[in-house]
């Protein structure tokens, strides 16, 4: 049977080169970074070196990057981070989207409850997209942090954050941007941007999963976040995955050399799905993701109309599983609790449409056969009555 993985939002398989540059620092270079012996010294010029590969990656400065497990705890860190920065203070408001990622969302709502900040969020329209002028009429002296992800790690759909930093620094307000879904998909810089914060997950970029990024632009109030060590110049305890750092940094190096030919092979795969599904579905087909640059080339979001279709919203997944298709119905950090997409719900979708979504992700290795398969198959699930 043929096994196809469609879900490269999710996670992407480690490259070969990533492996091998980690593999070193877990056999004979493993000192620890803090180390003032040969061992350590050998792991410290490696955990500078990634820092200064990413920074030149994404615009920044090496000492505005910072080391983190994932991008769930890159979030938390810019997000509570900031927020205790201002206790006793009049600075209690934040700004949002309800069409983040849970990690933003969830963050947010301990902030909103345990400590008593106030949260406003902002709802897209029917197409994904964020109204700047919605957030500036949300604004208030009390406003401290805006926080709005770059991309939807559902939909693809691609907000204008150099317009919403451009606000946020009008009126004096820390920015951050959930960017894991972006970096290798979209000319990312922070420095066009004018963001505050940004955030990134190697294991989005064919890297390993453990280690992530949190962008800090410099001056910017941050208090620390994990506490029991000096690492990362004062700003998170604990000792480096310097393995995985080094894959870190071996995942950017690749993307850099491979970023245009990659966006085109992402490109293709999605405009030859979106055009095989019209081909077949006609207008009984929904896209939830955008079809032009204002959404990521790699993800395809799409729910069916029940009243043209017959299909089993809970079990399309679990049908195309079974037929060696690996796709999700919305972000993999919700699945396995068979709810509804609150993305899709928030865009205005009903109940089973937003149940039955999938979100199609390529990657690098997937190709134009793959998706002959993958609609074949879609075509014994969802019929037309």
């Amino acid at each position: 049977m043929n096994k196809i993985y469609l879900d490269n939002a999710a996670t992407t398989k480690v490259n070969e080169e990533v492996l091998d540059a980690m593999l070193p620092f877990l056999r004979e270079n493993y000192g620890n970074a803090s180390s003032n012996h040969s061992f350590g010294k050998v792991a410290k010029v490696m955990l500078e070196d990634a820092r200064d590969t990413i920074a030149e990656f994404i615009g920044a400065n090496p000492k505005e990057i910072f080391f983190t497990n994932n991008g769930t705890e890159s979030n938390n860190f810019a997000l509570k981070g900031t927020a205790f920065k201002f206790p006793g203070t009049n600075k209690n408001h934040i700004i949002t989207s309800s069409v983040e990622h849970l990690a933003v969302l969830d963050t947010l709502n301990y902030l909103e409850t345990k400590f008593n900040f106030k949260v406003t969020y902002v709802k897209p329209d029917s197409s994904g997209k964020i109204s700047v002028d919605e957030i500036q009429s949300k604004i208030t002296p009390e406003t401290f942090l805006i926080s709005f992800m770059h991309s939807n790690n559902e939909t693809g759909i691609i907000n204008d954050i150099k317009e919403i930093s451009e606000l946020a620094n009008k009126n004096n307000i820390i920015m951050h941007t959930d960017s894991v879904q972006s970096i290798g998909k979209t000319n990312f810089n922070v420095r066009d941007l004018n963001v505050n914060y940004a955030t990134i997950s190697a294991h989005k970029i064919y890297g390993p999963k453990g280690i992530g990024v949190l962008y800090v632009k410099d001056k910017t109030p941050l208090e620390k976040f994990i506490h029991g060590g000096k690492q990362e110049r004062d700003m998170r305890g604990g000792t480096e995955n310097i393995a995985s750092i080094s894959g870190f940094k071996k995942a950017v190096e690749i993307l850099k050399l491979n970023y245009d030919e990659d966006v085109k092979h992402y490109l293709n795969l999605k405009k030859y799905l979106i055009n095989k599904l019209k081909e077949y579905f006609e207008d009984s087909v929904l896209f939830n993701s955008g079809e032009d640059e204002n959404s990521l080339p790699n993800i395809v979001n799409i729910s069916f109309d029940k009243n043209k279709l017959m299909y089993d919203e809970e079990m399309i997944l679990i049908q195309l599983d079974l037929r060696g298709i690996a796709v999700s119905g919305g972000s993999a950090c919700t699945s396995g609790t068979h709810q509804p997409s609150h993305v899709l719900l928030e865009l205005g979708r009903d109940r089973l449409s937003a149940l039955g979504s999938l979100r199609i992700s390529f990657g690098r290795d997937n190709n134009i056969d793959e998706v002959d398969y993958f609609i074949s198959c879609l075509k014994e699930f969802v019929r037309k009555k």
